[in-house]
């Protein structure tokens, strides 16, 4: 029979990733501490804007050095394929593994006909392509990083997949809807 005080911990342990909590691993002396930060990537007819996609807990802060498993959830069935510039944050960037996991397959890229979103903070070369979710279902992207430098960072997504004639608009150029921060302190 598990000890009452054991089965407590494997609970919370199990829990934390959903509750975006921090997840400390190890003892002292071995590995260091670890939080999952988990977001939503709601389209704009599940917020009530149409045009306006948004990821949910936009900004947040984190410890430098410490591992960080950026969660995302997203819920949109749309593709908004990469233009120009941005055409390179189709790949995985700055994650500890150098892959992503997508419905939990480790990939390195996502094709661009199938990109919905990124999550890229370009100050810190971290980026995760987010795929287009299943019609009518969600999709769990996960990438782990460690920051490295300490400061506030705006993240982005780089699809154009907001309002306006070129995709740009709207919730695109809106702190907390398409764009928010990471600060990492000391």
């Amino acid at each position: 029979m598990k000890h009452p005080m054991a089965a407590a911990a494997s609970l919370a342990l199990a829990l934390a990733p959903l509750a975006g909590g921090a997840l400390a691993t190890g003892t002292a002396g071995a590995a260091a501490p670890h939080v999952v930060k988990t977001m939503r990537l709601v389209t704009g007819h599940m917020d009530g804007k149409a045009g306006w996609p948004k990821i949910t807990n936009a900004s947040w802060t984190v410890k430098k050095g410490e591992a960080v498993t950026v969660r995302i959830i997203s819920f949109d069935d749309g593709s908004a394929p990469l233009t120009g510039n941005y055409m390179k944050y189709d790949a995985v960037m700055g994650t500890t593994s150098g892959k992503e996991l997508v419905a939990g397959k480790g990939v390195k890229t996502v094709s661009d006909i199938n990109i919905a979103h990124t999550f890229t903070l370009p100050s810190l070369g971290f980026n995760m392509p987010i795929p287009v979710a299943p019609t009518g279902k969600s999709i769990v992207v996960t990438a782990t990083f460690v920051p490295k430098k300490v400061g506030t960072f705006v993240w982005h997504c780089y699809a154009p997949c907001g309002s306006g004639a070129n995709g740009m608009g709207g919730a695109m150029s809106t702190m907390t809807w398409m764009t928010g921060k990471i600060r990492v302190v000391a």
